[in-house]
């Protein structure tokens, strides 16, 4: 979600597209990068999406488990594969508040489970409604109410920064795809598709331009090799040298070098295959307004990694317009601690 500050870098995009537009003189890369910080730079919008698991696999977990692991890890394969996630929601700037709601549909034949998930963000705070499903484990106490994560306090305690209010996490995520994308060679993986080539696109919408970011199989061993040699350490370097970055995310700098380190591409090569992977972006009036993707993950190992087939799309509407909001701020919402003491043991309480 976006906040209210903008980092030295994104001013300076958003400026540009502010400037030059996505006119045919940007490069694919420069006009999705541009796009996606004016579309958070905007006050308000709408979205609706989905996100649909065509096949999954998941690893394998050592050591022993209760009666209640087991049966889950049983049946999380079952009710993963086909899962379809539909999401919709609101964004606000100022007064901070957002809304996400997702309706799930999970499993297939026989084993098959519903579920609407609304939450609530706002500068402090972020509510999630606790689903009212016997054999999920939410506790009674809970199920059906809205359980509040106080960021704040929870930032104070820590010693971290409270990342919601700050922005820290959007402004690092815009960071991080940056360098990802500046990792990726522009001709090889950035082209400009026609509308008749783009799926999953909602009835009447007409982008300005289309944008697409493609790896395909061949490919991976040297998309891999670039964003483990060029953005994996640019992204460690830049949480490095911005503290508000390290307390958004909790991390030392030992962490960090560390990572930088067990991060190669060597390592990330005996783990992962990439099969497919390909990101759209529609353009209007230089707003990111349409996303689609595919990605099609393999391992090289079947007893230790993930398999995963899936797809999104991604719909924005209503950009700087009023909007309306299902939800207000959840009064009597139930704290987070709390709920951990219900899911506790008895014995550890």
């Amino acid at each position: 979600m976006k906040a209210w500050k903008r980092t030295t870098l994104v001013l300076l995009i958003a400026g540009c597209a502010a400037l030059t537009g996505c006119s045919s003189s940007e490069s694919p890369k420069e006009a999705l990068l541009n796009a996606l910080a004016k579309t958070n730079d905007a006050k308000t919008f709408t979205y609706t999406g989905s996100f649909t698991i065509d096949d999954i696999r998941l690893p394998e977990t050592p050591g022993t488990a209760t009666n209640q692991e087991a049966l889950l890890k049983a049946a999380l394969p079952m009710l993963l594969k086909g899962a379809v996630i539909q999401v919709r929601g609101v964004v606000q700037q100022e007064p901070r508040h957002a809304e996400l709601t997702l309706d799930a549909k999970l499993g297939t034949g026989d084993v098959k489970l519903s579920l609407t998930v609304p939450m609530i963000i706002t500068a402090d705070r972020l509510y999630m409604k606790m689903p009212d499903i016997p054999g999920l484990g939410v506790p009674q106490e809970a199920a059906g109410k809205f359980v509040v994560i106080d960021a704040k306090k929870l930032a104070e305690e820590q010693g971290g920064a409270n990342a919601m209010a700050d922005g820290s996490i959007v402004r690092l995520s815009e960071d991080t795809l940056k360098a990802l994308f500046d990792s990726l060679d522009e001709k090889t993986y950035f082209s400009e598709p026609k509308a008749a080539d783009v799926k999953d696109v909602p009835e009447g919408y007409k982008a300005d331009r289309f944008v697409r970011m493609t790896v395909d199989e061949s490919q991976a061993d040297e998309a891999m090799t670039a964003i483990a040699g060029k953005a994996i350490p640019q992204i460690i370097d830049l949480i490095l040298k911005n503290e508000a970055y390290m307390k958004a995310l909790s991390v030392t700098e030992a962490q960090l070098e560390a990572a930088k380190k067990e991060l190669t591409a060597d390592k990330l090569k005996q783990g992962t295959t990439i099969k497919a992977m390909d990101v759209t972006g529609g353009i209007q009036d230089d707003y990111l307004t349409f996303e689609s993707g595919h990605v099609q993950l393999d391992s090289t190992d079947a007893a230790k990694g993930i398999k995963l087939d899936a797809h999104f799309e991604l719909t924005r509407g209503n950009l700087n317009e009023t909007v309306k909001f299902d939800y207000e701020e959840p009064k009597g919402a139930v704290p987070l601690d709390r709920l951990q003491d219900w899911l506790a043991p008895d014995g550890a309480k």
